[in-house]
């Protein structure tokens, strides 16, 4: 407890100095998760093949199905052990408002992780969704809403729920095919365009 609190008034002491700074940090940690949203859509809607584009559709599932099981792992690990925001138990400079919700597991570090670790190391972007994942974790310290510890075990519960969709996806083909013919349909009758464009995603 004592690292955890030394870390944050270390990270959240940063803030406060720089207005610029403070907003753009405040963007990230506020619309963070529209950014990976928005990278599983248009991945969903890349590929310069019909094959690749079906394998893209079939990891943006994948990634998506992460993110889900990271959240219920939250919500489990937080009904167990509910612990209080930083700023009802101590004095930080709080830059958003927040939920009032358990402080830890961070949901959003655990949504960016799960993420990010479905697609990482498989292109130049997916890469840069990593490092994009710590710069959101990071940003719920320096404002204020998380410990640094709830941000280790969002990022834990996220990269487990990544390993854990990867090594089961046997389990999931059947869900998945059944999800791809139904988008399948979708597109054949609203006569979407298929993409077979690369967009280097």
């Amino acid at each position: 407890m004592f690292y955890d609190n030394t870390l944050l008034s270390m990270i959240n002491g940063l803030s406060g100095h720089s207005v610029w700074i403070d907003k753009v940090i405040m963007m990230v940690s506020e619309y963070g998760p529209v950014v990976f949203g928005l990278y599983l859509i248009g991945l969903w809607f890349s590929g310069n093949s019909i094959s690749e584009v079906t394998e893209n559709r079939k990891r943006a599932l994948y990634a998506f199905f992460a993110a889900m099981l990271a959240m219920g792992m939250n919500q489990l690990i937080s009904h167990v052990w509910y612990r209080n925001r930083p700023y009802l138990d101590q004095p930080v400079n709080r830059l958003l408002q927040g939920a009032q919700d358990a402080s830890f597991p961070s949901d959003h570090a655990a949504g960016a992780f799960s993420i990010a670790g479905s697609l990482f190391g498989r292109t130049v972007g997916s890469n840069l969704l990593m490092a994009f994942a710590i710069l959101v974790a990071l940003s719920r310290v320096y404002v204020g809403l998380h410990y640094p510890s709830d941000i280790l075990g969002g990022m834990a519960t996220g990269l487990v729920s990544s390993w854990l969709i990867e090594r089961n996806k046997g389990l999931l083909d059947k869900p998945v095919t059944l999800l791809l013919a139904i988008w399948t349909i979708i597109e054949t009758k609203l006569h979407l365009p298929v993409p077979t464009r690369a967009n280097n995603r």
